[in-house]
């Protein structure tokens, strides 16, 4: 395979990387040639080692610095199928936290949390003001540190529009107590929404760590390994058990959602 065939094939996903084989010793080794100033995407691969050309190897010039830069070797390993069913396990075990809090309304804890309040003639986040919490899921409670900041956290709450209306804890000056209506159908609609979301974007999110994310990152690291003249045997046996690790969390996610929202709908 010629330098400016291995360019085209991995241009794409690795950035313009070249990909050469070589038999060592009956066995075949991948190597991935690329400057030293390239940042080298197969963070997918459980293990990988950088081995210095032993003689003088075509320098590249440095766009940057107009300088001459040499070029290395890198060995590419097998890919490990193990390491996205890992980072899949990841994903659903987070997320299934991130749709608890939907569920208990938690999400509503850290936005009033975040809110910013006018003290004065400054702006401050709620959070270095009080302490915010669920008292028996029926109030949201926000114990303010300062008595003379009492007055000025619950205009702030009022003016955010969040539909919430604090009223001052008898039995303690410093408390603000919100209720928290009963949930209608609407707001159960909202819940089952957002959970929607939630789902929706660990499946198939291209912008942060999801299940499409992490497969074509194993996609992209068995691409190498083609590159680097491994066998089309094993490639395309590693391309199989991806896609049947990516079919499975697709499911389980799909259950989640389908479970979630039937929960939600009944309470």
């Amino acid at each position: 395979m010629s330098v400016r065939a291995a360019v085209s094939g991995v241009r794409s996903a690795l950035g313009g990387r070249v990909v050469v084989g070589t038999v060592s010793s009956g066995r075949v080794t991948g190597y991935m040639r690329t400057s030293v100033r390239e940042q080298v995407y197969i963070s997918a691969l459980r293990q990988f080692s950088i081995t210095p050309i032993a003689q003088k190897k075509k320098a590249v010039k440095n766009p940057s610095s107009a300088k001459e830069v040499p070029e290395q070797d890198i060995e590419v390993a097998i890919y490990d199928p193990q390491s996205f069913k890992s980072s899949c396990d990841e994903i659903l075990a987070h997320l299934k936290s991130q749709v608890q809090e939907v569920r208990m309304g938690k999400a509503d804890l850290r936005t009033l949390s975040s809110l910013k309040v006018q003290v004065g003639k400054q702006k401050i986040v709620l959070d270095k003001l009080g302490q915010v919490s669920m008292r028996g899921g029926r109030h949201i409670v926000v114990s303010v540190y300062d008595p003379e900041t009492v007055k000025a956290v619950s205009a702030g709450i009022l003016a955010a529009n969040l539909n919430m209306n604090p009223q001052i804890d008898p039995s303690n000056p410093q408390t603000l107590l919100i209720p928290v209506p009963p949930p209608t159908r609407e707001s159960r609609e909202a819940t089952v929404k957002s959970i929607k979301a939630l789902i929706e974007s660990a499946q198939k999110s291209v912008h942060t760590r999801s299940v499409h994310h992490e497969r074509a990152k194993a996609m992209a690291a068995v691409k190498l390994m083609k590159q680097a003249s491994y066998s089309k045997d094993m490639t395309t046996k590693l391309e199989s058990q991806i896609e049947k690790i990516n079919k499975e969390y697709l499911g389980k996610l799909s259950k989640m959602q389908d479970e979630a929202a039937q929960a939600v709908m009944r309470s």
